[in-house]
Formats: structure tokens, sequence, C-alpha cells
């Protein structure tokens, strides 16, 4: 059985981040940055990290998920290593953040080209996944979690 931290060390490692939204009946994804890459996002891989099994993504406000989320919140994210044979799914509930101290503790300053006013740009917005489950593998191992009795 996969434990804590080797289940944490896939999320801080994931080069690919898919993030699972539901519209209408049909799910939809799309590829997120994983801020809890420290080595890419130096600066909001720390607050990432902190939040545990909760997941966070920067994105537009007036982007499809977010109309997604607000129509359904159920969610998920998938961290995969592939070249290492690992990866997780995270399921749970999505909610909608726009905290300007959540935003800065977030930022980095390469998505200016996408909010040019930085972390104050009203477009800029914060979803927190709040992980309920993660359902995954790790070699040969697969496995089926609940992350609140963890």
């Amino acid at each position: 059985m996969i434990d804590k931290g080797s289940l944490l060390d896939i999320l801080d490692q994931a080069d690919t981040v898919l993030l699972a939204t539901v519209s209408g009946s049909a799910p939809r994804m799309r590829a997120m940055v994983n801020l809890r890459r420290k080595d890419l996002f130096p600066g909001p891989s720390a607050c990432a990290r902190d939040a545990g099994f909760d997941v966070y993504f920067c994105t537009s406000a007036a982007s499809g998920k977010i109309r997604e989320l607000r129509a359904n919140p159920a969610a998920a994210a998938y961290f995969a290593l592939p070249h290492l044979g690992r990866g997780v799914m995270l399921s749970g509930v999505a909610e909608i953040l726009e905290s300007p101290d959540l935003k800065r503790a977030l930022w980095d300053d390469s998505w200016r080209r996408y909010w040019p006013d930085g972390p104050s740009d009203s477009d800029c917005v914060v979803v927190r996944l709040a992980a309920e489950t993660a359902t995954g593998w790790s070699g040969t191992e697969t496995f089926h979690l609940d992350l609140r009795s963890l």
C-alpha cells in the first residue's frame, strides 16, 4: 500500500497535471501547471505544498473550466510520472477563490502575459480542489484511498 509521503511525492514531482471538470453530462480535461513543482515555481510551490492533498490552480475567471465548476463543482486532477510508472487521480469538490493574499502567494511573474495587472488582475482566480479520494498506480501496485481518513 502506498504511504502518504509517497503519494505527496507524486504530486510534488509530476510533469503532467490534468484537471477534469464536468460540462453537462460530459467530462472535460485540460492540462494545467503543477504549482507544487519547486524547481519550476519556487515561490508558489511553498504555498501549494503546504495544502497537503488540496490542489491549487490559477486560471482565468472567464474560462470554460470556471463556468463548468460554477455549474458543477465535482472535479478531479491527475498527476502523472509515466517514466517512473506512477500516477494519481485526486477527486473531490472544487472551490473558486479570489483571495488577494492567496493569489499573491501562488503568483508566478511569467503569468503577466495572461494577467498584465499581476495577481490583482480581476480575471485571475484560484481553483482549490479539496481532494477526498486518491486513486492511482505506483509500479505494479494500484491503490484507492479515502484522503479524509489519512
